[in-house]
């Protein structure tokens, strides 16, 4: 099946999230010195082969306004912070497996910084090294003050056994210095570091310090520069940027995924080149992702603004991404007032199911593959004889829900439990569909409860799925849970256990039966869902209606962060989060991984001296988020509440 290459462009929120806290990290240690007036912004200075940017105008005011935060007392807190001093080299070695390159720590320039703060990634046309990454930011015009900087990253280095050489470029010094190759790789690691004007430049490429000193030189830009990019330019129109976020970011998703695959020096085991094929199926017509943050807001911690441009209509398989505005608003009345998390969206399955057949064909290497499928399950004489066209499609209302919760007690791999319903618009004809295909199915088991059939899949012990791939875990871990056993060379099963139904108006699909049980007592009180009388609910419906409006969205999601986190945090305080398998992340790792990759990793960092989840979870407050389809892509925005 496929590998790597989709689960390195899915990661890029991993990588994400790293980069953020380094640049978070640094900002929060800066000792400001006076400004020296205007300075070229790092969107002057980088080319517009820049696939990722992430830019803080203000570190002051950045380190300032996180202050605020619920999150940065956590992370200060005195029973959580030995954690972070205990395990800072497993995390740094974390931010260099995130694509972090240029052999510079936090604390190297803690204290000469004084204004912005950019990290970026660019994309390179040489086969050797297709990459480049530099770090941009404001220092004090004072030669003395920044040749101590200097001199300290120099120890820094040599100590490490870098190699150091002396350039040059109109009048300002350029600091090289090679170190080893890191184990796995070819190259050694060249950086450079320069100063000019107030403006500390570090990358890992020799030619793109040269084109950043020219232009802080005066000379005109030998090639164009991301200021003038028109994706640029039309992301940051179409999110109408407001200039008030303390962090922005611009992201090419495809561009980037390519530039950390490169970094990662890893390359597809499987017949398919994944990013590849999704150029091929359309998905470069999703231009970019910007955005900003705001933090430290009288009643939020995080303000988040974002839009994707995309090229619509949406060509090929890209296609599959058809959401209309239709998100229902409604709470069913099968969803409690105990769920962690709950997400409603609308989705034009029967358009959208469609345009994913030429992404099948491709992935499988065979043109009409998909087809043969589809006219599998209406015609093989062994299989349920289901006519998709006819029996599954017609029926459904395109309003999908999600919602996650957790048992209570200890927490267990096992513990985290989901449920995802699609409202249908004939209950008996799609029960009849279900029964069809499950009475197919070799591990199934029909249960009666309450007058309600229940189909439950548990899967052999000998063909359990093994543990989740890579991190998954971390970018999906609180959608759906579902234990993971040990490894088998027999064809592995897409899901461990799991359950189905057609209960009222929806086909319910559960992480365990017992969900879909409780979910049927509930509907069965009568009623509205006691999860709208909830105060954190409310809070949080009021504040993404306040921060982007009331109009339709094509999806929203509300997490009860005291509720959603619990079971990953104590499993990662246990040494266990690895081993806690997600539904989804099950049915990504089946997809993208053959059976010999499924293992349980041992878990890099450990939490064995973070205190019991009850002595942080008044920390953590309520989160919401919206999805708005336009014109011209999405729009969308997140947020965090404050106490």
């Amino acid at each position: 099946m496929i590998q790597g290459d989709l689960r390195t462009m899915i990661r890029f929120s991993h990588r994400a999230v790293c980069t953020f806290s380094a640049v978070l990290l640094l900002s929060s240690l800066v000792t400001l010195s006076p400004a020296i007036g205007q300075q070229k912004t790092a969107y002057d200075l980088l080319p517009e082969t820049t696939q990722a940017v992430l830019w803080v105008p203000d570190g002051e005011k950045l380190a300032v306004q996180w202050d605020r935060t619920q999150l940065a007392k956590l992370a200060a807190d005195p029973a959580v912070a030995p954690f972070f001093e205990g395990q800072r080299q497993e995390i740094e070695k974390r931010f260099v497996d995130a694509g972090w390159r240029l052999n510079l720590k936090p604390e190297d320039l803690a204290d000469f910084l004084n204004g912005q703060i950019a990290v970026a990634w660019m994309e390179l046309p040489e086969v050797r090294k297709p990459f480049a990454m530099t770090l941009i930011a404001d220092v004090s015009d004072n030669a003395a003050t920044n040749q101590t900087m200097l001199q300290h990253i120099d120890q820094e280095l040599l100590a490490r056994g870098a190699e150091r050489s002396e350039l040059e470029h109109g009048g300002t010094a350029i600091a090289k210095y090679t170190l080893p190759a890191r184990a796995g790789e070819f190259l050694a690691q060249d950086t450079f570091y320069a100063i000019a004007a107030g403006h500390f430049l570090s990358t890992d490429d020799e030619a793109l310090i040269r084109e950043m000193l020219s232009i802080i030189q005066g000379s005109p830009a030998a090639s164009p520069r991301l200021a003038a990019n028109p994706v640029f330019l039309s992301g940051r129109e179409k999110l109408q940027v407001s200039g008030d976020g303390q962090l922005e970011y611009f992201v090419r998703p495809l561009g980037f995924a390519r530039v950390i695959r490169s970094i990662g020096g890893k390359q597809s085991k499987s017949s398919s080149d994944m990013l590849a094929v999704l150029h091929n199926q359309g998905f470069e017509s999703i231009l970019c992702v910007c955005g900003e943050i705001q933090l430290g807001l009288d009643t939020l911690d995080i303000k988040h603004r974002g839009y994707v441009l995309a090229e619509k209509p949406l060509p090929l398989a890209a296609g599959i991404f058809d959401f209309p505005n239709k998100a229902s608003r409604e709470i069913p009345n099968f969803i409690s007032n105990k769920i962690s998390s709950v997400l409603a969206t609308n989705w034009n399955a029967q358009v959208a199911f469609w345009k994913s057949s030429g992404l099948v064909d491709e992935l499988a290497g065979t043109e009409g593959v998909f087809d043969e499928v589809i006219e599998g399950f209406k015609r093989d004489p062994n299989g349920p004889r289901i006519d998709i066209v006819k029996d599954v499609l017609p029926f459904f209302t395109n309003d999908i829900y999600s919602i996650s919760d957790s048992r209570e007690g200890p927490a267990s791999v096992d513990s985290q439990r989901n449920l995802i319903a699609l409202k249908v618009t004939d209950s008996a004809a799609m029960a009849k569909v279900v029964n069809r295909v499950m009475r197919n199915e070799p591990d199934a088991e029909m249960v009666a409860f309450q007058g309600q059939e229940i189909w439950k899949v548990v899967h052999r012990e000998n063909e359990m799925l093994g543990g989740l791939g890579d991190d998954f875990g971390d970018d999906f871990g609180d959608d759906f849970g579902a234990a993971p056993a040990a490894q088998s060379n027999q064809p592995q099963p897409w899901l461990s256990d799991w359950a189905i139904t057609v209960y009222g108006e929806y086909l319910m699909f559960a992480s365990h039966a017992e969900v879909i049980e409780e979910a049927i007592l509930q509907a069965k009180q009568g009623g509205t869902s006691p999860l709208v009388q909830e105060n954190d609910f409310q809070r949080v419906v009021k504040a993404v209606h306040d921060a982007y409006g009331d109009q339709d969205a094509s999806a929203w999601r509300i997490v009860r962060t005291d509720r959603a986190y619990r079971i990953q945090y104590e499993l990662f305080r246990e040494g266990k989060l690895k081993q806690s398998q997600s539904m989804l992340a099950s049915l990504l790792d089946r997809l993208l991984q053959d059976n010999s990759e499924i293992k349980v990793k041992e878990q890099a960092v450990q939490g064995s001296t973070l205190p019991p989840f009850e002595a942080i979870s008044h920390f953590l407050q309520p989160s919401g988020m919206m999805v708005r389809t336009t014109d011209h892509g999405w729009e969308f925005g997140s947020l965090l509440l404050a106490k």
